[in-house]
C-alpha cells in the first residue's frame, strides 16, 4: 500500500467517526458553537505543527485557495452538518457524505474539466436515488428533510472546495491547512459572536467531543486532505467516500445505538453502487 493510500485510510477514520462524534457534541453546544470551536482548535494544532516544521508564510498568490478552502471547505460545511444531525443520525449524516464522490464528478462535468459517459450519468443517477432512500429513512423525525438537505448541502461545498484545493498554487499541505485553518477559525469566532446562539453548557462529554473534533477530523485531517489532493488529485481523493458510509453506519450502531432500519443498508448500497458504475471505465473489469 502506497502512501497515498494509508494517507486515504487514515483520513476516512478521522472523518468516519466525526459524526458520532457530533451527536455527542450537540448534547452541550449548538452548531454554531461547534463549527467555531472546531475550526479554532485545529487552527491551533496545525500552525504548530507549521512552526516547528517551520514550512514559511502562506503564499500571497495563494490567498483565494486559503479564503476559498476556508469558507466554502471548512466554515459552512462544518455548520450545516451539526445543523442537520440535530433531526438525522450520524448513521445517514455519514451514508449522505458518501455522495460527494457524485457531486464531483457532476461539478467537474459543469465547469468543463471533465466529461461523463452515459454510465457515469446512470451511476450518478442510481447515487442520488441511494440518497432519497437515506432521506426517506429519516421521515420518523421532525424536520428531518431539511437536516438531510443541510448535510448534502456540505456534500457540494467539499466538492467545491476540492476543486479548488487541486487548482491553488500552494502545494505544501502544512502550509496550506494552516493557512486555511487560521482564516477559518477567524471567520468561526466571528460567527459565533454575532450569531446570538449562546454560550454552550458543555459537559464533560460534549467538551470532550468538541476537542476531539478539532484536533483529528479538523487539524490532522486538513493536513491529510491537502496531501493527498497534492499525490493523486480530487478523484482519487473522492474514493474516501467509499469507506466513510461504513465506517459511520458501523459506529453509528454499534456505539450510538442509532435504530436500524433496512432503508439504511439499502440506500448506502445504491450510493455505493452508484459511485462504482460512474467510476468504472468501459472494458475492464473487477478481479
Amino acid at each position: 500500500m502506497n502512501l497515498a493510500w494509508v494517507l486515504l485510510v487514515g483520513l476516512a477514520l478521522a472523518w468516519g467517526t466525526s459524526f458520532a462524534t457530533m451527536e455527542v457534541a450537540l448534547e452541550g453546544a449548538g452548531p454554531t458553537a461547534i463549527m467555531a470551536g472546531r475550526l479554532v482548535i485545529g487552527a491551533l494544532c496545525v500552525s504548530a505543527a507549521a512552526m516547528v516544521m517551520r514550512v514559511g508564510r502562506p503564499l500571497v498568490s495563494g490567498w483565494w485557495q486559503y479564503l476559498g478552502v476556508a469558507a466554502i471547505g471548512n466554515c459552512v460545511p462544518f455548520f450545516l452538518i451539526p445543523w442537520g444531525q440535530q433531526t438525522v443520525s450520524s448513521s445517514v449524516a455519514g451514508a449522505i457524505m458518501g455522495t460527494m464522490p457524485l457531486v464531483t464528478a457532476a461539478l467537474a462535468t459543469a465547469v468543463g474539466i471533465e466529461a461523463l459517459s452515459r454510465r457515469q450519468w446512470a451511476g450518478l443517477g442510481i447515487g442520488f436515488v441511494g440518497l432519497l432512500v437515506l432521506a426517506q429513512s429519516q421521515t420518523q423525525f421532525s424536520g428531518a428533510l431539511h437536516g438531510s438537505l443541510a448535510i448534502f448541502g456540505a456534500v457540494v461545498c467539499y466538492a467545491l472546495s476540492t476543486l479548488i484545493a487541486r487548482a491553488g498554487p500552494d502545494h505544501n499541505p502544512i502550509r496550506a491547512g494552516a493557512a486555511t485553518l487560521c482564516l477559518s477559525g477567524l471567520i468561526g469566532a466571528a460567527a459565533f459572536v454575532t450569531s446570538g446562539e449562546g454560550m454552550p453548557t458543555w459537559s464533560g462529554h460534549s467538551a470532550w467531543a468538541v476537542v476531539y473534533l478539532g484536533v483529528l477530523p479538523t487539524g490532522i485531517a486538513a493536513v491529510l486532505y491537502f496531501k493527498v489532493v497534492k499525490l493523486r488529485g480530487p478523484v482519487f481523493l473522492s474514493q474516501v467516500n467509499y469507506m466513510i458510509p461504513v465506517i459511520s453506519l458501523l459506529i453509528g450502531l454499534w456505539i450510538m445505538r442509532d435504530p436500524f432500519v433496512w432503508a439504511l443498508p439499502i440506500g448506502i448500497g445504491l450510493v455505493l453502487s452508484g459511485l462504482a458504475l460512474a467510476r468504472r471505465k468501459p472494458g475492464v473489469v473487477s478481479a
